[in-house]
Order: structure tokens, then sequence, then C-alpha cells
């Protein structure tokens, strides 16, 4: 089975709108490069302009991918304006309006991809989703961040819906015909991308650790206790397992899926399994994992931040991850290079790596702001509650270690990270 094949996988290869740009040229980085707010707000317009009317957020103005709008979301609620925030709430609305009932290889509360024609307004399921399990976990990161900002009315709609968000979180954590979780086996603990294609991605399960624990932090700050323990529980299970399964010890870096060695030469998806787990804090950056996985992407791509990413989209997330591994200069860098090559118009770049340049959207969008915004608010964003949202720090119980609490040890990163390294 080939498994990097997937009909439309999350960054590299997707059938969107690309064209052919000849003598692509890397634009060379400044030490100080500096990432100015007006460029978040660029971002922000850009995610609100793919916004319909349904509240759903398009993808390459034809596509609305869940997976996708979710990043963007968590955008525009760090970008924290009453315009975004509006705008994140209105794309939540939309995903929990149409969550699946259950049928073959379609878990209940799942979401399917959906195509949009701009002629007729019709927004039509395509039948199937790119994975199952980072469209859920996105999903509850999206549900705690929206929650922890404050808003009156993000706050009252997740505290309304927690019973949905209890169901999508569900889907991560039973087996079928309920969820993706492997239940038995050598790789028992990790879950699935979907029920039809039965692979256990590192990036995926990182995700779906962030997920689980950000979600049971939102049910904390709710006052559930009980279900703060529970998810945490299922928070811990999922990192034990990425931690043993998932780690290669003969390579020194992360698997990209159970059972298959990454080549670092291989871009997507070999050598950006190498990243999620810092950027969704399974392992905190000091740690001997980060480190060495940091190195070995660093070592096969010196350019990253000289737009030298060997593929057609400029995955912005890299600069998050290099953000939390202190590579802030060259974080910085790529942003500034990213802006050089799509400002002001956002569609087509005007030089890429390679030689099919992809199309700006949402998600990318997503990525330049929340790595905009650590780069620009060095403490607490302006209009949080506390700096204690960019602080929060918490390590989960053993799912076996009954009446243990979600804060029993704490200190160890949890989450999607994004600023509160450089805010605290």
């Amino acid at each position: 089975m080939d498994f990097t094949s997937r009909s439309y996988r999350r960054w590299g290869g997707a059938a969107v709108a690309v064209t052919i740009l000849a003598g692509a040229t890397l634009v060379p980085a400044s030490a100080n490069a500096a990432v100015p707010a007006s460029w978040v707000d660029e971002q922000v317009n850009f995610v609100l302009g793919e916004q319909l009317a349904s509240g759903a957020i398009t993808s390459f103005d034809t596509r609305i991918t869940p997976y996708f709008a979710n990043i963007a979301a968590l955008g525009l609620i760090e970008a924290n304006t009453a315009a975004s925030r509006s705008g994140a709430l209105k794309w939540m609305r939309w995903y929990l309006d149409h969550l699946n009932t259950a049928a073959p290889n379609v878990p209940a509360n799942s979401v399917f991809d959906y195509t949009y024609d701009a002629a007729t307004g019709v927004e039509t399921p395509t039948g199937d989703f790119d994975s199952v399990d980072s469209y859920a976990s996105t999903t509850l990161n999206l549900a705690f961040e929206a929650y922890s900002s404050g808003d009156p009315a993000l706050q009252s709609f997740v505290s309304a819906n927690i019973g949905k968000y209890e169901a999508i979180a569900n889907i991560l954590n039973f087996g079928a015909p309920i969820g993706v979780r492997i239940e038995t086996g050598l790789d028992a603990g990790l879950t699935i991308a979907k029920p039809s294609y039965a692979v256990a991605y590192t990036m995926d399960n990182v995700e779906v650790y962030s997920g689980l624990a950000d979600f049971a932090q939102l049910q904390t700050a709710l006052g559930r206790s009980a279900e703060a323990s529970y998810y945490a529980s299922w928070a811990t299970l999922t990192r034990d397992a990425i931690l043993a399964k998932l780690w290669n010890p003969t390579k020194n870096n992360w698997d990209w899926a159970f059972a298959n060695e990454s080549n670092i030469n291989v871009f997507y998806a070999q050598a950006t399994a190498q990243l999620w787990p810092i950027l969704y804090g399974v392992v905190s950056p000091s740690d001997p994992k980060a480190i060495s996985a940091w190195s070995q992407f660093s070592a096969a791509y010196p350019t990253w931040f000289q737009g030298g990413i060997p593929d057609g989209y400029p995955w912005v997330s890299v600069s998050r991850v290099a953000q939390l591994m202190g590579d802030t200069a060259n974080a910085e860098a790529y942003l500034t290079d990213v802006h050089s090559r799509y400002a002001p118009g956002f569609t087509l770049p005007s030089s890429c790596s390679v030689a099919v340049c992809g199309q700006w959207y949402n998600n990318e969008a997503g990525w330049f702001m929340l790595a905009g915004i650590a780069a620009t608010a060095p403490t607490a964003p302006a209009g949080s509650k506390s700096q204690s949202r960019l602080c929060r720090a918490g390590v989960f119980p053993s799912p076996h270690a009954g009446g243990a609490r979600a804060t029993d040890r704490p200190g160890t990163q949890t989450g999607l990270d994004r600023a509160r390294e450089r805010a605290c």
C-alpha cells in the first residue's frame, strides 16, 4: 500500500489552482526581519474574504475543507478583533451544523469536505474527508481557544454546545464504529486517519494529543472536573503511545507513520513529521527529541527560511516551529520572505522553490497569523483577559490513575503553544 498517497492530503500535491512559474529565485534573509502587525491584519482580511454567508471558510474559492478552516479560525481568534472573533464564531457554527450521521466508514459527528458553487451558492458534501482524526482534534483546539479568548459570544457558544464537542472528542477515544482509535495490536493507542485509510500518521496523532489536552483544559475552565480528568487521561494515553511507537531511537527522529521510518530528504510527510510533535506540544523545545528532530530538519533544508522549502506551498507553520525552538531570526526572516512573494494580492507567489507554485489559502493564512502574532507580541496580546492563557501548562495523568487531576504534575506544555513561548 502506498501510504503517501491520499486523495486530498493537507498540503503537498493537492489538486488545487496552481500555475507554472519559471525562474524561481530565493529571497535573501535579513537578520533584522520584522513582522508588522499590519501583516496579521492582511491575513484576517484574507480569511474573512473567503468566508461565505453560511459561515464556511473556503479554500481556493471552491472547496470547504474543515481542517484548513479550523487553522484559519485559530488565527482569527488569536488576532483578537471583533471582526475576527465573529468570523471564527460563524465558522464554528457551520461546523457543528454539518456533523455527519453514522454510515459505513463515516463515524457519527465527523464532517465531510464540501464543494462550493459560486454561481448557485450551493455547498455540496463530497462524501469524504482527508482525515477524521485531525478534523476532530483541531475542532477541539478551536473550542478551547474560543472559550479562552474571553469573548462572551464565543464562550456562550462553546458552553452551550459542550455535549456536541464531547461527541466529537469521543471519535478520538474509541475504536470502530464510533471512532478511529486503534484498540488492539502493536499500534494500539494511536489513531488512524479515517476508517477507509487505516494509517497512523505521526502528524495526525500529535494533533490528536493536542486536541484532547486542550479539551481537558476546556472542561476544567467550565468547572467539569470529572470530564476534565477523563479527557486528560486520553491525552496522556495518546502521548505515551506517540513516544513509545512513533519515535525511532535508531535514527533519533520521528517515523512519519507507525512502522514507517522517515527519510528526511522527503519533505512531506517525512521531514514535516519531525516538526509536528514540537508544534503541538508532545515534546517541549528543550527535549532531546525536539532538538534532534529540528536539527535534522534544519540540516536537510538549510535555506528553508529563504524560500528553500521544496514544495509548492510555503508551509508557514515551519516558522512557528522555529520560534518555539528559539530560532526567531530565521522565523521572522521567513515570514518576511513569504510576504514579499505573496503580497499584496495573496494569490500566486512571485516565485517558489519548485516548478509548480500553489495558491495562497486559508491554512497558510492561519499559520501566518499565529506566527506573526508570536513575533509581534512578546507579552500577552492586547485584549486578552490575562497572561495565563498564553502561559498555561499542565501534564495529564494516566488513564489508570483513578482520581488524578489535570494539574497534579504541572510544568509540561500542552496544546498549540503559539505565542506563549515568547509571552512567558
